[in-house]
C-alpha cells in the first residue's frame, strides 16, 4: 500500500471510506467515510478508478491529489525510478530504466512540487519555539532519518 495525500492509499481493492469529495461546493467536501463515494468506472491502461460523489455527482480520479495524477506509467515504476536517485544521477537513472531524461525530470518536478504542497499542508501554524525546533533536529539526527 502507498500512503498518499490526505491519507489516501492505493491498493488493489478500493476502500471508499478513504476518499472524500473534491468539490468545494459539496456539503461532503473533504470529509472521509461519509458513504458518498462510489465507483463510476475504470479507465486508462493502469485501470484507475473514476470515483463519483453521490451527494453532488462530482467525478474524480482515485489518483487526484497524488503525485501519480495524470501519469500513464504504473505507480510502482515511477516510485522505483525516483528511488534510484538515492544512488545515481539523471543520466544513470535514464540508462538503468530506459525512460527518457525528459520523462524522469518531469517526474522529479511533479514529486518535488507534491512534496512541497504536502509539507506546507501539514507544517502550518505550528508556533514552535527555538528549543522545540532544536529538539526535533536532535531527534532526527539520533534516528538518522
Amino acid at each position: 500500500n502507498l500512503l498518499l495525500f490526505w491519507g489516501i492509499e492505493i491498493t488493489s481493492e478500493i476502500e471508499f471510506s478513504q476518499f472524500c469529495c473534491w468539490n468545494k461546493d459539496c456539503p461532503d467536501y473533504g470529509i472521509k467515510n461519509q458513504g458518498n463515494i462510489a465507483l463510476k468506472e475504470r479507465y486508462s491502461k493502469n485501470n484507475h478508478a473514476l470515483l463519483k460523489c453521490k451527494t453532488c455527482n462530482h467525478r474524480f480520479s482515485e489518483t487526484r491529489g497524488t503525485v501519480f495524477f495524470g501519469l500513464d506509467t504504473p505507480e510502482e515504476e515511477v516510485l522505483r525510478t525516483l528511488a534510484m536517485f538515492d544512488k545515481g544521477s539523471i543520466r544513470g537513472v535514464t540508462r538503468a530504466t530506459g525512460h527518457s531524461k525528459d520523462t524522469i525530470c518531469r517526474w522529479v518536478e511533479i514529486a518535488g512540487t507534491h512534496s512541497k504542497e504536502v509539507t506546507a499542508y501539514f507544517l502550518k501554524d505550528l508556533d514552535l519555539k527555538r528549543v522545540e525546533v532544536d529538539e526535533i533536529w536532535s531527534y532526527k539526527k539520533s534516528k538518522k532519518i
